[in-house]
């Protein structure tokens, strides 16, 4: 603390006081303050590829300051660094030790000669019958954690404790005391993309091992006004409960556009289905739901309308 008063100029009558008791004065200890050393520090920008490894660095004025090229499985194949910038990150929860030439990778290190990790997964057979295994597609999948399968989980929703369910809560979906509010999370996310793409987006709802439930990613079929929530697919050990869709943007007149289609009802009234609910969000923002009888549940204002978002173009 005096050291601190001293550098900034402020020193307290407390602290002059209890000086003067040791018979030192503030101006004699400033001498003794060797000066701080502050490191000069330059910014950069990670150019990075599609999974996350660091291609290059760009410096402040716009130059490339570093630069390297990789395979597939994180190995360098050259590097060019003029400046000697010190650069160990590598594919997304992994650095570069020197002097092993291996990769730490949170839980475990990564060996990318062999394209596999060096040690067991902690998790055990819980991350897969192969434990010493990477991603086999490293250019579509990435392992931040060390723990193959429980990243995919996490991310999924499916997992509900442990390491996973505290991982899943940073990651993974956002989870909800009921259907409706996880459809609805994902409709307000949704409702942009469709209403200014023309397009119907569709999920479903699931429900994990402890009650609460979430929603999938929403998705596409490129048809305008058609889409089929039932394609999607919820994590192994949850239960699909219900689904959602969206209306695209308004049809004028060609087709229902604020109301559940026929098809929409009997979709949900298909016992096949086993869903409880069925969601939607319409071009003028209404929040819709009906119950596995087909019987509305509740009409509300509750997602963007077209008013409010954009005006979507069309030839």
């Amino acid at each position: 603390r005096l050291e601190e008063e001293i550098r900034a100029d402020r020193v307290s009558s407390e602290s002059r006081a209890w000086l003067a008791q040791c018979g030192l004065t503030v101006e004699q200890l400033a001498r003794q303050v060797e000066p701080e050393y502050t490191p000069a520090r330059k910014a950069h920008l990670y150019h990075c590829d599609h999974r996350g490894l660091p291609l290059a660095l760009i410096s402040e004025d716009g130059n490339t300051a570093w630069s390297a090229e990789y395979d597939e499985w994180g190995n360098q194949l050259n590097e060019e660094n003029p400046h000697h910038v010190y650069q160990p990150y590598r594919l997304p929860g992994q650095q570069h030790d020197e002097e092993s030439g291996l990769y730490y990778n949170r839980h475990r290190y990564y060996d990318p000669l062999q394209g596999r990790y060096i040690t067991q997964d902690p998790m055990g057979l819980k991350g897969g019958w192969n434990l010493y295994q990477y991603p086999l597609n490293p250019l579509q999948q990435i392992d931040p954690m060390g723990l193959l399968q429980t990243w995919d989980d996490a991310r999924s929703g499916a997992c509900t404790g442990g390491v996973c369910g505290v991982l899943s809560r940073i990651i993974g979906p956002s989870k909800f005391d009921s259907t409706a509010d996880a459809a609805l999370d994902a409709l307000k996310e949704t409702q942009n993309r469709s209403l200014c793409n023309d397009m119907e987006y569709s999920g479903i709802v699931c429900k994990d091992t402890n009650g609460k439930y979430f929603a999938s990613k929403a998705e596409t079929d490129n048809l305008r006004k058609e889409s089929y929530p039932l394609k999607r697919k919820c994590p192994t050990g949850t239960d699909r409960v219900a689904a959602y869709h969206t209306h695209g943007a308004d049809s004028h007149g060609d087709y229902v556009d604020e109301f559940f289609s026929s098809s929409d009802k009997n979709l949900v009234r298909s016992k096949d289905n086993n869903l409880e609910a069925f969601y939607l969000a319409t071009p003028d923002g209404r929040f819709e739901a009906l119950n596995n009888k087909g019987e509305y549940i509740f009409i509300r204002n509750s997602v963007p309308g077209l008013s409010s978002v954009c005006i979507p173009y069309h030839d």
